[in-house]
């Protein structure tokens, strides 16, 4: 509890400063430039406001910029969007977030938060349980002049007008187990996956428009699973060619381990096994010295004894 105290303190204090800075700004302003800076001294001042949770305060410094008659519109459009999103996040207030997000799109339709605004807005609209305004929305947002990714390729559903198309479907049944990928063979089937897959990506768009995708577990299981696929692709290009296999090895190696690790069996019986063991005994070896080299050049030290 003392340190969020500590914390709201210090940026209390920080925002008392910057409304001092403002009243300098408003003593001395006397011309355009004196109030391009007066407006970035107010939305910083609001900016950390936000940050002490002071979101009242915050909302009533960015409408007394929006009160500034020579604004130009993309900066108005800029401050209604900063007002939505502290309706949006933090107060939850959907219908003033729904307002001001239908303001900042409408100031500055170019402005690189039309997208994020776009679909928050939509949030809002379903929250607010108008899912008739929310499904006009989507349907104004969506280009339904697409081009099929592939010559031939046919759509097989849309999602909001946008269309799913049949290449994208195989490619995902592709991606499946080969034990797996023999069950959507048929017509039938495959219109199932269609199905399926339809529906999960119904469920990630909520998810999506709803901030689910900046969650900070969501963040760091993204984050661990790219580092896998990373190493995994390095480990193939830079890793498995070292690993060389020739027949005399492979019978070598059967001989060596003939009754401990295959209980006398025939050679001919246990080929494929025996392969697949000593692949895996030469790339474990491989992917070893793979990794005391880069130790060596990266200093590593290990603590065992802090191991507990």
């Amino acid at each position: 509890m003392m340190l969020r105290c500590r914390y709201r303190t210090s940026a209390l204090v920080a925002a008392v400063m910057l409304a001092l800075m403002l009243v300098g700004a408003i003593g001395c302003s006397s011309g355009g430039s004196n109030e391009v800076e007066l407006v970035e001294v107010r939305k910083q001042l609001a900016g950390e406001l936000v940050d002490s949770r002071f979101y009242d305060a915050a909302i009533e410094e960015y409408k007394k910029i929006l009160a500034a008659p020579a604004l130009e519109p993309s900066t108005r459009g800029n401050v209604n969007y900063l007002i939505a999103r502290i309706y949006f996040d933090d107060l939850q207030d959907f219908q003033q977030a729904a307002a001001y997000y239908v303001r900042a799109r409408a100031l500055d339709p170019q402005a690189s938060y039309v997208t994020e605004a776009s679909r928050n807005l939509v949030a809002c609209l379903e929250k607010l349980g108008r899912t008739a305004d929310a499904k006009r929305q989507l349907d104004a947002a969506t280009d339904i002049d697409y081009t099929p990714p592939e010559k031939g390729d046919v759509q097989v559903a849309r999602v909001a007008g946008e269309p799913i198309w049949l290449s994208e479907i195989d490619r995902q049944i592709q991606l499946l187990p080969a034990e797996y990928q023999k069950e959507f063979v048929g017509r039938q089937a495959k219109i199932e996956f269609v199905r399926n897959y339809v529906g999960a990506e119904l469920i990630y768009r909520a998810a999506v428009r709803e901030g689910y995708e900046n969650s900070p577990d969501i963040a760091r299981q993204h984050r661990q699973l790219l580092k896998k696929l990373v190493v995994d692709q390095y480990v193939t290009d830079k890793v498995m060619p070292k690993v060389n296999i020739d027949t005399l090895d492979i019978r070598n190696y059967y001989l060596a381990h003939q009754n401990d690790r295959y209980n006398g069996a025939p050679f001919d019986s246990v080929q494929a096994r025996v392969f697949l063991d000593y692949q895996n005994e030469k790339a474990e070896a491989a992917f070893g010295e793979y990794i005391n080299e880069l130790a060596k050049v990266e200093k590593v030290e290990f603590f065992e004894e802090n191991v507990r």
